[in-house]
This record gives structure tokens, sequence and C-alpha cells, in this order.
């Protein structure tokens, strides 16, 4: 049980920075993961003192055995597409970028996005994401730019360079779509395979007739991704957003 306490300390240790560096400290997603490490961290130090309180020990690995549960499910549903290649609207949700670059998980995503525009090339591609944490740019230009190099016109691409979360994401990005067209027009989210629950989730609430085209995930960040990802549907279930 220790061992368990110890390397999931390590996990939300490693995903909690990660988040720092990609959101900022003042982040949703990255207080609670720092709240979790804490707790894991004050019960592994107090471990011996901990475990003689058994109800607390069998609480414990019931939480972490159901997570585990859960990133399976996340897991599993992100593997599927439900886009017929008909859609009107790519939409690519943004994913960190390094000195006005995309990083190796968003650049996954906009070679999904191309991958997809190549079997419906008449589909408007559009990119959202705000200045984040220590950048100079908005993602969405970063990511409108990696477009632009590769082929898609300029005026084939939105832009949404407010939002700094999933949830900002979709509602900005709705009302942006509303405006661009006269009718609701068909939408595929495009983002990573672990965060395809979430984003879905997010589109419905926003009001947006989604289907989804998962890009895959780099097996390296997989454990980290998937221990962050957890935490913001937890955050998402208790507050909405």
């Amino acid at each position: 049980m220790r061992i368990l306490i110890f390397l999931a300390g390590i996990l939300t240790t490693i995903a909690t920075i990660r988040s720092w560096t990609i959101s900022g400290p003042t982040n949703n997603n990255t207080i609670f993961l720092a709240g979790i490490t804490v707790i894991l961290g004050v019960y592994a130090w107090f471990y011996n003192r901990f475990v003689k309180m058994r109800w607390l020990t069998i609480t414990i690995a019931t939480v972490l055995i159901s997570l585990l549960g859960f990133s399976s499910y996340i897991a599993a549903y992100g593997r599927r597409s439900t886009a017929d290649y008909t859609e009107d609207v790519v939409l690519v949700l943004g994913g960190g970028i390094r000195q006005n670059e995309v990083r190796p998980t968003l650049q996954r995503r906009l070679d999904t996005a191309l991958a997809y525009h190549a079997m419906n090339p008449s589909a408007m591609i559009m990119v959202t994401g705000g200045v984040g944490y220590g950048q100079e740019i908005s993602e969405a230009e970063a990511m409108a730019r990696y477009l632009i190099a590769r082929g898609i016109p300029a005026s084939q691409i939105l832009l949404e360079e407010a939002a700094h979360s999933t949830y900002t994401n979709m509602t900005f990005s709705a009302e942006i779509l509303n405006a661009h067209f006269q009718n609701t027009p068909r939408v595929v989210v495009v983002t990573s395979n672990f965060h395809m629950f979430r984003s879905a989730r997010f589109a419905n609430m926003a009001g947006i007739d989604a289907v989804v085209y998962p890009a895959s995930t780099p097996w390296l960040g997989k454990p980290f991704y998937y221990v962050r990802e957890v935490a913001a549907v937890i955050k998402m279930w208790v507050i909405g957003r």
C-alpha cells in the first residue's frame, strides 16, 4: 500500500509541475493537483500512524483503484471517432506552446486535424487558445501558423484567442461559430484521446453540434496526462467547468 501511495504521489507531483509549466501556478488544475499531492505526501510521511486507521487505508485504496478504473474508461472513450467527413468545422483544442512553437502533444492534434482536412478539404478549421503562462502569442496564433506552413489557407482558419481552459475553449468558440455561420454548423472536435471525454461534455454544454476525432498521445506522457485529466474531470463534476 505504501508503494502504491508513493507511486501515485510521484505521478501527481510530475503532473502538477507540468500543469504549472503550461498553465501557471494559479490555474485550477494546478491547484487541484497540488492539493492531491500534498494529501498523498502527508499520508506517506505518516504512513505508520495512518495505517493503523483501517477505515482510512481502505478508503484511500478504494479511491485510487476507482480512479485507475475511470482512467481506463476515459482511455477507451478517447479511442473512437464519430466523424463522417461531412462536418462544416474542425475545432482543434490548444495543448500548450513553448517559445511560440507548438508542443509535441499539440502538434499531434494539429497533424490529426490536417489528416481529417485531407478527407474533407471544404471544412473550416477553428483553432482555440489564448495567451498562456509566460507566452508572447496566443496558442491559436501558433496553431494557425503551423497549419498555414502546411498548406492551409489563412482564409480557411478561424481563431479563438481568449480561452484559458477547455470550458472557455468551447463557450468562446460557440460564440464565434454562431456569429460566423447563419445556420448551426456541424463540428468535429479534434483533441488528444485522453482529453476527449471532457471536451465532448463541454461542447455539449456550450450547445455545439459536435462529433469527435481523437489524436494519439505519446506513450511516455500518458501516465501524467491521465492523472491530470482525471483531476480535471473531477473538477468539472464539482464546479461544472
